[in-house]
């Protein structure tokens, strides 16, 4: 699935196999094929993203906004 991250000031997209994002409701695992919804994250809490060839980064967010499809999601990074 592809992730694109918008910064105020750039943009960059990814091929990603999951991402765990933390929330004020709980951790989602996000797959290909889930649910469209909009999560609002938790502010500085960590990401976890399995990359395309299997490896894995986190990255710490200050606050942002994650949109899912069924094929991507864009996550909008709104304090840095």
């Amino acid at each position: 699935m592809e992730l694109t991250i918008i910064h105020p000031t750039s943009s960059q997209s990814m091929k990603i196999n999951w991402l765990e994002a933390q929330t004020n409701e709980g951790n989602f695992v996000i797959l290909p094929g889930h649910t469209p919804m909009v999560i609002l994250l938790s502010p500085n809490k960590e990401l976890s993203i399995e990359m395309w060839d299997c490896t894995r980064t986190q990255m710490t967010i200050a606050g942002g906004i994650l949109q899912v499809t069924r094929t991507s999601i864009t996550l909008l990074i709104t304090h840095e």
